[in-house]
């Protein structure tokens, strides 16, 4: 490998932004850990079920691979990690195969049969011979559903209480007194049966010495009629506050830790800008390494001295990208795509709120959270809840205002409240009012509006589900459950909404507008297939200032736009 080469690899590596990516040496090396991961990792190595919620970015898997590794040095627990993030692969089995549930339900425990015989040998131990013979079926299963094929019999059916019995007795063998697993990427595909179905089995994943931990997204994920979040499983937060102490300590010590040399001392006297991304990536590191390698122009102009214009650049580029993964939910869920325009609406008018507010305040003063009078009816629940899912805004809690009523509190991205200049600093403030702005400013504070001011007296109406017509007929469907047409009897069925993400262009991809005409002009990469297929990202590199950075990045947009 020549030094070029190696450098590129190294590069690739340290604006990773995926945990379930890294090594072990990596991860530990890269991650900065604050008081409140530590609560969070004891709560995720300890027994009971847990719900680790966050939008895209915020640390669930970092925190899940942390814990794994922990839990393996110990000698308490045997720790099975399983990511689910290709659960959307098998939706298109609902639409043809009577059985799909089954199998389903068998692919979810057959994920964990492999992830148990990779656990194991990660402790270098003898894998149990019941495991290993249950393991080897587990991955042609499992790797034949990958491939969109008919996965072959399993030797046995294995139910959930069957595989916490056999998790049991493979912990015996081990010499280790319970069993954890952490589920990533748990039940997030955009199929509301498969979240439900999700939910059966892992509700059932619990015995005294099993306990089941599952990263979830704020918002969209639906739980079985069975599944009472709060009652069977603690829900945890994963989401720093930039409004805590130690949050740009926190920031700082990531570019210390993941910078090399070269790198950081390009940043040397601009300490400035970094505090200035770190408020911009509202508490989501991934998005923080983002605008970090577009500040230092990693793959365009490595001279390039970063500047508060291309911070700001970079600001722009991440809100943009936010806003992708918001608007993708029109395509990821067809029925909401109403509700996906209300809620570009919803955002706006936070927006002039917040201006409003903030025009004759003090720079010390500002505010950067909307109160949203009570109730807010389930048609603006529903909407904040996909704000939410996106990370556009973040809930902060109900407060009572006594006669006034009360009002439910939403922070609003902070790098969208920097692009938009919601914090009304004048015409070009500078970083340094921005971030005296975002840190002096009181947590109480809130702009108060009520759900009609913010979008009118009729957006109820607007907030209908988009529910396809009889495929034979045309006719419109009554309602989201109905499954024969009203008008001609025959049985209705959905596109599959997994094909449909692979058609799709890939102007839908969270791309700045560069890399979009990039790709277009230099290559023949049109849709999110046409990505996937290019695993070895020949054709993509063939754009310009596509390195092994970008490429990666690229790949890990389509993957995740199919997955979650």
């Amino acid at each position: 490998m020549t030094e070029t080469e190696l450098q590129d690899v190294e590069l690739s590596n340290v604006f990773e932004e995926r945990a379930e990516f890294l090594s072990k040496a990596d991860l530990r090396a890269w991650t900065e850990r604050t008081e409140g991961d530590r609560r969070i990792l004891a709560k995720l190595k300890g027994p009971g079920a847990k719900l680790l919620t966050g939008p895209r970015g915020s640390g669930k898997s970092t925190l899940l691979r942390e814990a794994y590794f922990e839990l393996l040095e110990g000698r308490d627990a045997l720790p099975v990690y399983v990511n689910y993030a290709r659960s959307l692969a098998l939706e298109p089995l609902f639409h043809r195969n009577a059985n799909a549930l089954q199998i389903f339900r068998q692919w979810v425990a057959m994920k964990i049969v492999e992830a148990a015989s990779n656990s194991v040998q990660e402790l270098n131990e003898p894998v149990p011979s019941s495991l290993g013979r249950l393991a080897a079926g587990a991955t042609a299963y499992v790797d034949a559903l990958a491939a969109g094929l008919e996965p072959p019999e399993l030797s046995k059916q294995v139910g959930p209480a069957e595989l916490c019995r056999m998790l049991e007795d493979w912990a015996d063998d081990l010499g280790r007194r319970r069993v954890v697993l952490l589920l990533d990427d748990a039940a997030h595909a955009f199929s509301p049966q498969q979240q439900r179905e999700f939910f059966e089995v892992y509700r059932e994943l619990r015995t005294r010495r099993v306990s089941a931990k599952a990263a979830v997204y704020p918002g969209i994920t639906s739980y079985s009629p069975y599944m009472h979040v709060g009652h069977e499983a603690e829900l945890v937060e994963a989401w720093y506050r930039p409004d805590e102490e130690d949050f740009l300590e926190t920031m700082r010590s990531i570019v210390d830790r993941r910078l090399p040399a070269g790198l950081r001392k390009r940043l040397d006297g601009r300490e400035e800008l970094i505090d200035y991304l770190a408020l911009a990536s509202f508490g989501l590191p991934r998005g923080f390494l983002v605008m970090l390698s577009d500040l230092l122009g990693v793959e365009e102009d490595g001279t390039r001295t970063p500047t508060k214009r291309r911070a700001d650049e970079a600001i722009a580029a991440h809100v943009h990208s936010v806003h992708e993964v918001f608007k993708s939910l029109s395509v990821k869920i067809p029925r909401y795509t109403n509700f996906v325009t209300v809620g570009g609406e919803l955002e706006q008018g936070m927006i002039r709120t917040l201006r409003r507010f903030n025009t004759p305040r003090p720079t010390e003063a500002k505010a950067v959270a909307v109160g949203i009078a009570d109730p807010l009816g389930p048609e603006l629940s529903k909407v904040i809840e996909m704000l939410e899912y996106a990370g556009v805004v973040r809930e902060n809690g109900a407060v009572s205002r006594g006669v006034k009523g009360v009002f439910h509190r939403y922070e609003l991205h902070f790098a969208i409240v920097i692009s938009e200049n919601a914090l009304s600093l004048g015409r070009s403030p500078s970083a340094g009012a921005t971030i005296d702005s975002l840190t002096s400013r009181s947590a109480h504070d809130f702009a108060r509006t009520r759900g009609t001011s913010l979008l009118g007296d009729d957006f109820t109406l607007r907030c209908t589900l988009n529910l396809a017509p009889c495929q034979y007929c045309g006719t419109d469907r009554i309602s989201e459950e109905a499954q024969f047409c009203m008008k001609c009897g025959r049985p209705l069925s959905e596109a599959s909404v997994y094909e449909e993400l692979l058609k799709a262009s890939i102007d839908l991809l969270p791309l700045t507008e560069n890399k979009l005409t990039a790709l277009k002009e230099n290559t023949a990469i049109r849709t999110v297939k046409d990505i996937l297929l290019d695993e070895e990202s020949i054709e993509i590199r063939r754009a310009p200032y596509v390195g092994p950075v970008w490429s990666a990045r690229v790949h890990r947009y389509a993957e995740e736009f199919v997955s979650v």
